[in-house]
């Protein structure tokens, strides 16, 4: 490789390094896991434009490597063919979609392959920038701005990012700004004096930018900007894509959210549970808000003091206790079913509200506290099948009649196929447990589906329960449990809207043999709970890839046809199981059955075939690097033997461009002539000139003896050759 191709070499190095620098945050700032395919498609890029292969080579190799990548992503273990079939129905949705200009429920692969084509652009502008313009100022510019973005408005640091662009950009610049300078004056020994000049270049660069980075730096003249404008931001923000977590508002609720993978709390507790902090009871057609009814019937529980909020009939199990420890604090007391008692590492109380069935811990100056860390204790819900069962309907007083039409509450303008729909799926059941789990079974089939990001927000005239429940059955916990207590209340079964944290994850077991969990943002939950007379609120699970921990214990000694129930999960090996969400595409048998007779042939045959195109790879990778070589041997082998004079201006076009591929670039606006005094200077020869002399006679001369290929045949095979070094 000449000095040349090593500075070119250089300068696409630099270059990816920059490119780099924009797709190491996709990780932590989206959805993306695969990054690496994306790392890999650049680098491939880049290459297949160092070595200059023509078009028809690069767009089917980088589309095969496109096409591989998206199959590894997203075939989920389907046959190839399939999938193939299966990608074009996808794409043409996707691009109805994109006309539509439905930007948010465009799939993943449809973005990932736009991702891909995005790619392709910028490794093509970059070859551009750095070989044809000798200018990267633009670019350097947005990456810096990028990552302070991103560094800025996203949990990503930056820190150290910013250091290597500044590097890789200085350097960039400088040696780009070195190279026009030596090409506009023309001087020689251009690639020696580029060569003397890079190591000291790069040693001041560094030696720079390690002092500015070890400096003592003085604080900041002006107040931070950050809070001021994400404030502005959130209140300008519309319905788009939020990060997930808790949060208070649920007024409007839908669209797709990020993960937050941030830890909010652990807890060290015996058993499994979902951890509860409210509910709502008044739903409006887009979202939940808390009614409006006196607060009266607040009550103070001192700390330490045994009082029972959740009525559980079944109160003779044995007393546990939960140990919180928060990394992120909130105004309110987190608990499980069957709370007890809570002590907190300070002096206060605490003040529980019916309205929201929610806890709220406070000092002992009546005021709002924080608390970092509590206990709880709690009995672990259980509940009777048989009572359960039992349950047909609300016989009491004025006080469960006023609760019956709180929780039954449904605005009027509810559209009516919801309510047919409720009685249609429970019309075989007389009571409300087999009811309600007759609407928690509907949600578990395949026409519904668990996702975080293809999620529609209602319009103003559409019901969000309506729009999941006929239009889009796509969504998250939102979704389900309030598409379930609507329906509950349709049949005139008292529910509500409970909310609070999935049990987290399992992390080992403390000391005292207690079970530690840890929860981050993206437990953050919803559920529903129905209201029976003798138990109290029992809790249901309607969304689809998660499991309802409580204990139904089944006492019916009649009945030995029962419905399976639900126990709390025990053993160290299930609590290492971690929540299962559901899979955007269900990989079952259906699909195998899909599979056409080719399909099955490959995945027959499917070693042989992937051997064969490792193989026939291999080979074309192979003469794809070695193309220097044998090209010239064909081009030689082509015209050789040829006896036409008329083959010299052919031949003569043919060399032109391989002194092209061979570094030896022909400037615009440069003549032959010129052209070729630098070529001779290069290969120290004079061949050339010689050759050019006798082109521009037959060219602008009409001197037909200029055109005899006997004469010029040993001069261009010749330089030919030299071309292959």
């Amino acid at each position: 490789m000449n000095s040349g191709k090593i500075f070119t070499f250089v300068l696409y190095a630099l270059g990816f390094m920059l490119l780099w620098e924009w797709l190491l945050p996709l990780e932590q700032i989206t959805k993306t896991s695969e990054v690496h395919y994306f790392i890999i498609f650049v680098i491939f890029s880049l290459l297949l434009n160092f070595f200059h292969f023509p078009w028809y080579i690069t767009w089917p190799v980088k589309g095969a490597f496109i096409l591989y990548s998206l199959y590894a992503i997203f075939s989920n273990d389907l046959g190839f063919l399939p999938w193939i079939f299966e990608m074009l129905a996808a794409i043409k949705a996707d691009i109805a979609l994109v006309l539509s200009r439905d930007w948010l429920n465009l799939s993943s692969f449809f973005r990932s392959l736009l991702f891909f084509l995005l790619l392709w652009q910028i490794t093509y502008l970059l070859r551009y920038w750095l070989t044809v313009k000798r200018k990267i100022f633009a670019f350097y510019f947005m990456t810096v701005f990028y990552i302070a973005s991103l560094d800025t408005f996203t949990e990503y640091h930056g820190d150290r990012a910013i250091v290597r662009i500044v590097i890789i950009g200085f350097i960039l610049l400088s040696l780009l700004f070195f190279k026009r300078m030596l090409e506009k004056e023309k001087m020689e020994g251009q690639q020696l004096l580029l060569g003397r000049w890079m190591i000291p270049l790069i040693f001041m660069i560094c030696f720079g930018v390690a002092i500015g980075y070890l400096s003592p730096k003085a604080a900041p003249i002006w107040p931070d900007p950050v809070p001021f404008i994400e404030s502005k931001a959130e209140n300008m923000r519309g319905a788009g894509v939020s990060k997930i977590g808790y949060g208070m508002d649920d007024t409007q609720l839908g669209g797709p959210f990020i993960n937050d993978d941030r830890v909010v709390f652990t807890v060290a507790t015996p058993t499994r549970q979902y951890w509860k902090i409210e509910t709502k009871d008044v739903y409006t057609g887009k979202g939940w808000i808390a009614s409006d009814q006196a607060s009266e019937g607040m009550m103070e529980i001192q700390y330490g003091e045994e009082h029972r909020i959740d009525a559980i009939s079944l109160s003779d199990n044995p007393v546990r206790e939960a140990t919180f420890d928060f990394d992120i604090v909130y105004p309110h007391v987190v608990r499980p079913y069957g709370f007890l008692s809570m002590e907190g590492e300070d002096a206060g109380f605490l003040r529980y509200d019916p309205r929201l069935d929610k806890l709220i811990p406070y000092s002992e100056g009546l005021k709002e506290v924080r608390l970092p860390k509590y206990t709880i204790k709690y009995t672990p819900a259980s509940y009777s099948l048989m009572e359960l069962r039992g349950t047909k309907g609300i016989q009491g007083g004025a006080g469960l009649s006023a609760l019956r039409k709180q929780y039954t509450q449904l605005p009027e303008t509810l559209p009516e196929r919801v309510r047919n729909l409720a009685v249609e799926l429970t019309a075989e059941h007389d009571n409300w447990y087999d009811k309600a789990l007759a609407i928690e079974k509907h949600f578990q089939t395949g026409e519904f589906s668990y996702d975080q990001t293809r999620v529609a927000v209602p319009a103003e005239d559409e019901d969000y329960v309506d729009q999941f429940l006929f239009d889009t059955k796509r969504g998250y916990c939102d979704n389900f449990s309030t598409s379930m207590v609507v329906m509950l209340r349709s049949l005139d079964i008292p529910a509500r809207w409970a909310k609070g944290y999935a049990p987290g994850q399992y992390k080992g077991t403390a000391d005292d043999d207690n079970r530690i969990y840890e929860i981050t943002n993206n437990e953050a939950h919803s559920w529903v709970e129905v209201f029976f007379p003798s138990l109290g609120w029992v809790p249901f699970e309607p969304t689809k890839g998660f499991n309802n921990p409580v204990n139904i214990l089944n006492d019916e000694k009649n009945d030995s046809s029962a419905t399976p129930v639900a126990n709390q999960d025990s053993g160290e090996a299930s609590e290492n199981q971690p929540q299962k969400k559901e899979k955007k595409k269900e990989s079952s048998a259906n699909t195998r059955d899909k599979e056409t007779k080719s399909g099955k042939l490959f995945n027959k045959y499917w070693v042989t075939i992937g051997l064969g195109v490792i193989i026939i790879g291999i080979a074309a990778a192979g003469l794809l690097l070695s193309r220097n070589r044998w090209i010239p041997r064909l081009l030689i082998w082509k015209y050789k033997n040829k006896q036409e004079d008329e083959i010299f201006a052919s031949a003569y076009a043919a060399l032109l461009k391989r002194l092209e591929r061979a570094g030896l670039r022909r400037e615009p606006g440069q003549t032959l002539r010129s052209y070729a005094a630098y070529v001779d200077s290069h290969f120290d020869t004079a061949d050339m000139s010689h050759l050019t002399e006798r082109y521009e006679k037959l060219v602008y001369g009409g001197d037909g003896d200029a055109a005899n290929w006997e004469y010029t045949k040993e001069v261009w095979e010749s330089l030919m050759k030299r071309t292959m070094d």
